[in-house]
């Protein structure tokens, strides 16, 4: 696998990787690159300010996100870039932005990890990447997504709840105006007498 992620990687594009070892590749890739592991993309501005001590070693504090992109842009203007990260399906969209502005620079690569099946957030975003592992759709396409018809047969069970209630509601106040009726002839009966 590591051969086939070499040779992506030297035609510059993003890689996609479907439940791979992604912290072994990592250890094996070569240095040059800058390599780094990113365990988890929900790691946000910590993430950040990691790669950006892989490209620059000074210290960066109380920097905003923003500012830490630009300058990582900044210091990779001549040198390669390479993030590893794993578990890309936990991507939310609030990190989506800074790994979709990182992956607009032409000196850093995007190598991720999918280790579940799940729905991506953005299905553009993936579009920019090359997927290697062939199982990646061969799986999702055998998965089925049950989600949508498991929220047609709740709604229609509430409806059937709904009904239910309504319709019993609906029986005693028909028999309360059937029961009133029957008291006012009842007592219009008497009165006329």
């Amino acid at each position: 696998m590591h051969d086939k992620i070499q040779q992506y990687i030297k035609k510059d594009k993003h890689l996609l990787l479907y439940k791979q070892p992604l912290y072994n590749i990592y250890k094996i890739h070569d240095k040059k690159y800058n390599p780094i592991y990113i365990s988890t993309p929900k790691k946000g501005k910590t993430a950040i300010e990691l790669i950006l001590k892989k490209v620059d070693e000074k210290q960066h504090k109380n920097m905003t996100i923003s500012s830490l992109i630009d300058e990582i842009n900044k210091q990779t203007e001549d040198k390669q870039l390479h993030i590893f990260l794993d578990h890309f399906e936990h991507l939310t969209r609030r990190e989506l932005t800074y790994y979709r502005q990182l992956s607009e620079n032409k000196n850093i690569t995007i190598i991720a990890n999918i280790t579940e099946d799940q729905d991506l957030i953005d299905e553009e975003f993936l579009q920019k990447f090359i997927i290697v592992d062939d199982k990646f759709y061969t799986n999702r396409s055998l998965s089925i997504n049950i989600q949508f018809s498991l929220l047609l047969v709740f709604t229609i069970l509430v409806f059937l709840l709904f009904l239910k209630i309504q319709l019993s509601i609906v029986g005693i106040i028909v028999s309360t105006l059937w029961f009133t009726f029957l008291m006012y002839r009842s007592f219009y009966y008497m009165i006329r007498r």
